[in-house]
């Protein structure tokens, strides 16, 4: 009783992190919460809401600081910092998919997720609603953004198929939710890789275009990874300096929920303007 009374407290704090604007305040602070919250887990392991918060936590932790100093150790060139942030990013990644497990896995029937074919997974997906959303979109943004921070795992790049399918689930269930994360998650999906990879530059340009209707352009880290994979592998440079732009000027008041996650996204753009001509040939 103790844990699930605690564990709506830290639900609804969550907005304390979520409006921080001081990385480093945030980081440690972030992480310290989510190993108080695995130490609950211990003690209530069915509790589905303390579960998909520690998933939730763990996958945004990771996206906004494990795969950040990944991304600074790559263009500083630094082979090995990047390789050892990479390897942790997949880990975390890893970890979050497997809390999201705990409470997806058992709605579908199954106890192995990369056993399913596809035709499995689509037929096991149709009969969830909408109330499985929260634990389908953790599960596939985790396990996804494992297997894109280590592509020369071809194991798990031969899984990606099934997380679009996922995703598609999630648009269908809810296009909006998470703010709009499925066509985020679409966007960089398919404009992060080469077309003999899988990748899709048409597709990835109308997903982000649909986050940033349905966002109303006020997710700053839609326009960083706009930037950061289409327009970079379009060879746009007008497309990535009118998005990085975008996410320089725009104010951190204007979505105070996403107060943390706007002021990363400068932090990174700024990095990015600085390297640019390292991705254009002039």
């Amino acid at each position: 009783m103790a844990v699930r009374q605690a564990s709506g407290f830290f639900a609804e704090s969550r907005k304390v992190f979520e409006e921080e604007v001081d990385l480093d305040i945030a980081e440690p602070a972030i992480a310290a919460n989510m190993k108080l919250l695995e130490a609950m887990q211990v003690h209530d392991p069915e509790n589905e809401d303390l579960n998909l918060l520690i998933a939730e936590t763990y996958g945004a932790y990771t996206l906004a600081f494990a795969e950040d100093k990944m991304e600074e150790a790559e263009f500083e060139k630094n082979s090995v910092e990047e390789q050892k942030q990479r390897a942790r990013a997949k880990a975390l990644y890893l970890r979050a998919r497997d809390y999201a497990a705990k409470v997806l896995l058992p709605k579908l029937d199954v106890t192995d997720m990369a056993h399913l074919t596809e035709e499995g997974l689509k037929e096991k997906l149709k009969d969830l609603d909408k109330d499985a959303i929260r634990s389908l979109f953790w599960y596939a943004f985790a396990w996804g953004s494992a297997i894109n921070v280590d592509r020369e795992d071809t194991e798990g790049l031969s899984n990606l198929p099934k997380v679009e399918v996922m995703m598609e689930k999630v648009k269908a269930l809810d296009e909006a939710y998470y703010f709009a994360g499925a066509w985020l998650f679409e966007g960089v999906y398919f404009g992060a890789r080469s077309e003999m990879l899988g990748g899709n530059l048409a597709r990835s340009k109308e997903a982000f275009e649909k986050n940033l209707k349905l966002t109303q352009g006020k997710l700053l880290m839609t326009h960083y990874f706009y930037a950061r994979t289409y327009c970079i592998f379009a060879q746009d440079s007008a497309c990535f300096d009118r998005h990085i732009a975008a996410v320089l000027e725009a104010p951190l008041t204007q979505q105070s929920e996403q107060k943390l996650a706007n002021t990363l996204a400068k932090q990174k753009a700024l990095r990015l303007k600085a390297h640019k001509s390292d991705f254009f040939v002039e």
